[in-house]
Formats: C-alpha cells, structure tokens, sequence
C-alpha cells in the first residue's frame, strides 16, 4: 500500500451483483451530466423506493473510481445470469429522454465490450426501447 493510499481508504472495492448493476446505472444515468424522473424511475425499479446497502455500496463505489475503473468493477462483480437484463436497463436509462446521446452510446458500447452480452437480444432491447421511448417525441 502506498502512502497515498492510506489517505483515500486503500481498501479494494468488493460489490455484489446487485450493486454493480446498481453501479452500471449510475454512471449511465451520469453519462449526459443530466438526471431525469425517468432515469430515477428504473434505479427505483431495481433498488426499490429507498436506499438500500446495495445503493449504498455503488454510490461509494462511484465517488471512489473513474468510468473505466467503475466498468471494471461491474463487469468483474455481475452474476453472468444478470448482464442482458443489465443491458436492457441500461439501454432504457440512455434512451428515457428520446433519444441516445454520443457519451451515452460510448459508455454502452464500452458495457458490452466489458459484459459480452448476447448480441441478438441488446438488438431486440434498442429496437423495442427505442420504439417504447419514441412516444415521448409525439
């Protein structure tokens, strides 16, 4: 351990899958530097209407890491079972507003390269999402 390390906790972060996906969410949801009631409502799909320690755990997670470490981190943690649900989530949070802004394509892009998800269904998930979303541009 360093010295600077002891400053900062120089603890390695451990998640369980829960937190992780709730991590994934977060640093989608922070991806256009714009939080919505729509993002907030699938975080509370998953988490339920109160913080919980899993909350707690990806919050923490969040504040200690950069993107890419915090990608590192869920893909590291994640139950395999749990990625393509993953994906779908994190498809609906980049695309609650309409539309799929670049950060938010890249940081998708960066999620599927890091989780390997069945390529097939995150095809279905934006073709369906994105129809489901396009009502809110009528």
């Amino acid at each position: 351990m360093s010295l600077f390390n002891r400053l900062t906790g120089g603890r390695e972060t451990t998640l369980d899958s829960k937190s992780a996906i709730l991590l994934a969410c977060i640093t989608m949801i922070a991806a256009d530097g714009d939080i919505d009631d729509d993002e907030i409502a699938i975080l509370r799909r998953i988490d339920g209407p109160r913080e919980t320690p899993a909350w707690d755990n990806a919050v923490k997670a969040w504040k200690a890491h950069n993107l890419d470490e915090c990608i590192a981190l869920v893909a590291k943690f994640i139950e395999r079972s749990h990625v393509n649900p993953l994906m779908a989530n994190l498809i609906d949070i980049g695309m609650a507003d309409g539309h799929l802004a670049s950060r938010e394509q890249q940081l998708l892009e960066a999620y599927m390269e890091a989780l390997s998800p069945d390529q097939s269904r995150v095809e279905a998930y934006v073709e369906v999402i994105g129809e489901k979303n396009s009502v809110s541009t009528i």
